[in-house]
């Protein structure tokens, strides 16, 4: 008595062609996602007083909170050139990825340089503000440097990171371009020629072979 061969086989596992594809897209979703909290933090704290001062004006003594903003305004410029090359990076070709990472790179580095600037030199970073609350240039008094800028510092340097980070991560991600590219071409070449299955049908009868199998 012959055995089915089928019997007694372990179950053969079926491999979805699209599973790394899927992957990769997950992948590379989680990578975006944490890569953009890295700007957003370090242009939220631009919006925390960086620097105390207390300054003597013409009449009394003066206490002034200068913000980030006005401490160091270029770092809220960087973060926001960060973040968008943070979002293109997703849909650009694998030479442009390298592009876009080296420019948010050097958006961290200028985050840290423009933080770190500040704050070892708060007499400068805020006397534009010291000046429009005191109505005079270049006040005497003391500058009490916070937390903020030294973390916006470490966040500038964590941009560079999260740059490499992303043109190491999108070395093996598809291109979005091409793929529509690839299908908008298809879809053109089917256009051209819509009785083409009419042409092949006529072409096996011809040939004398049933085209309905």
């Amino acid at each position: 008595m012959s055995e089915d061969p089928a019997e007694g086989s372990a179950p053969v596992a079926r491999v979805d062609g699209n599973t790394d594809d899927k992957t990769k897209k997950a992948g590379s979703g989680r990578v975006i996602l944490t890569s953009l909290l890295v700007p957003v933090l370090a242009f939220v704290t631009t919006l925390f007083p960086w620097i105390h001062a207390n300054v003597s004006s013409v009449m009394s003594q003066v206490d002034v909170d200068v913000k980030g903003t006005d401490a160091a305004p270029a770092v809220s410029a960087l973060g926001l050139v960060a973040l968008a090359g943070v979002v293109a990076v997703r849909i650009a070709g694998k030479v442009l990825r390298a592009v876009i990472c080296a420019v948010i790179a050097l958006a961290g580095a200028g985050t840290a340089i423009s933080a770190l600037t500040a704050a070892l030199n708060p007499q400068d970073a805020a006397m534009t503000k010291v000046g429009e609350a005191t109505g005079t240039n270049g006040p005497g008094g003391s500058y009490v440097v916070t937390v903020w800028p030294w973390l916006t510092f470490v966040l500038g340097l964590a941009t560079i990171v999260v740059a490499l980070w992303l043109w190491w991560s999108s070395r093996h991600w598809k291109t979005t371009s091409r793929r529509y590219e690839r299908e908008s071409q298809h879809s053109v070449q089917k256009g051209d020629n819509p009785h083409a299955d009419d042409i092949d049908t006529w072409d096996s009868l011809t040939e004398g072979e049933d085209p309905t199998r």
